[in-house]
């Protein structure tokens, strides 16, 4: 609770180019750095997606507006496992748990465990309507976007057979090319906004409210509101600068929604000028101002020119190095979801280095070297259990 709301964080549905039986499911705040690891163009991706055979990979549904880094890690688990997730029913699972026996052959060990079925494109786009209906995610301000028309050409088809519908809070929309043009998914997954942008305008009303005030009255009770713009909601609203307590807006929220036992409301009106706010919105906004102090000073500082004779992919690269060193020092949000595994380096050779100096080197005893060694992260390889023989 020390860090603020991330600004982006989506799931998504990749679908190999060469196999389209091939599909993966996982979440990342940035999506373009994500297809780009499970293309091999970067470090880092699944080793579920690192066969060339498979490549390259498409990203052809997203699924955004979580509230939190959890809340995306949540959905994306219950996609995967949508035959044992508690989110959907058991009457309404597409496809039931089934329980298999393997046995390693190297450490002699046999040990049971629900087996994920194989399920189609069909099948995914099915449960993905079924976990957006159920209760948990009710209250999500979440939105679907399909970057494949054939997708979205599915998923209307499954909405028709079936009487059930989504709630109206959820938005389903479409950001595939015509037929006529060329189907570049990355382009327009570039596009996307990952970052605090859109709310810079938002902030520095805030600011400016906050800081030249003198004294600040909440709209809805009258009470003053904190100097320090704590636990204060200001309306996102061009020329209105109505501020409450967090409190009673969100009572006044639900009260309006006719929800009161809720705990967090969706969206309500401004008690100033009645125009319809998100609540995500209000929310994001205020953890940015009272615990995003890197984040806020990324977001302020002056954009990196691009020098002369550089090229958009020499920009690209220069972007995700300095990406990743922001990571580092914990400006930006990690990408290591909890699904994914790094890269071994076993497959890549180790780069010979020359001596500019022809002298032989110097002997060094084996208690210096090993206290002198730098330390290497620990490699992760597939499980074991990948390869057990399954035991009817």
């Amino acid at each position: 609770m020390d860090k603020a709301i991330p600004a982006f964080y989506a799931c998504y549905l990749l679908r190999s180019t060469v196999r389209h039986q091939s599909l993966y499911v996982g979440s990342t705040p940035v999506p373009i750095r994500r297809l780009r690891q499970h293309n091999g163009e970067a470090k880092g991706g699944a080793v579920r997606t690192s066969k060339d055979s498979l490549r390259p990979w498409e990203m052809t549904c997203l699924v955004t507006g979580f509230p939190s880094k959890i809340a995306a890690l949540q959905f994306e688990w219950a996609w995967q496992n949508s035959h044992t997730t508690r989110h959907i029913t058991a009457k309404a699972r597409l496809t039931q748990a089934k329980s298999t026996t393997r046995f390693s052959p190297k450490s002699g060990k046999v040990r049971k465990r629900p087996a994920r079925p194989r399920m189609c494109l069909t099948d995914r786009l099915a449960n993905l309507h079924l976990l957006l209906r159920s209760s948990s995610f009710e209250r999500w301000p979440l939105k679907v976007t399909f970057y494949a028309d054939d997708l979205h050409r599915m998923w209307l088809r499954w909405t028709r057979q079936h009487l059930e519908t989504l709630r109206p809070s959820i938005t389903v929309a479409v950001d595939a090319p015509p037929k006529s043009e060329a189907k570049d998914t990355v382009s327009r997954i570039r596009a996307l906004d990952v970052g605090y942008s859109a709310l810079k305008p938002q902030i520095e009303k805030s600011r400016g409210l906050i800081e030249n005030s003198e004294w600040l009255n909440c709209a809805i009770c009258h009470g003053g509101l904190p100097s320090s713009g704590a636990a204060t909601l200001v309306c996102t609203t061009e020329g209105c600068n109505a501020a409450t307590h967090i409190e009673c807006l969100s009572s006044a929220f639900l009260h309006a929604e006719g929800n009161v036992d809720a705990m967090v409301p969706t969206s309500g009106s401004c008690p100033s000028c009645n125009i319809e706010l998100q609540w995500v919105d209000l929310a994001k906004e205020l953890s940015l101002l009272t615990r995003g102090t890197k984040e806020l000073e990324l977001l302020f500082k002056e954009p990196r020119k691009r020098k002369k004779g550089q090229t958009e992919v020499d920009s690209d690269v220069d972007a995700e190095s300095s990406a990743d060193e922001e990571k580092m020092a914990g400006v930006l949000p990690e990408d290591d979801g909890w699904h994914e595994l790094p890269e071994s380096s076993a497959d890549e050779a180790e780069p010979v280095r020359i001596r500019s100096d022809p002298s032989p080197p110097k002997k060094v005893s084996k208690f210096r070297r090993a206290a002198t060694a730098p330390y290497s992260e620990p490699i992760i390889e597939d499980s074991d259990w990948d390869d057990a023989e399954i035991i009817a």
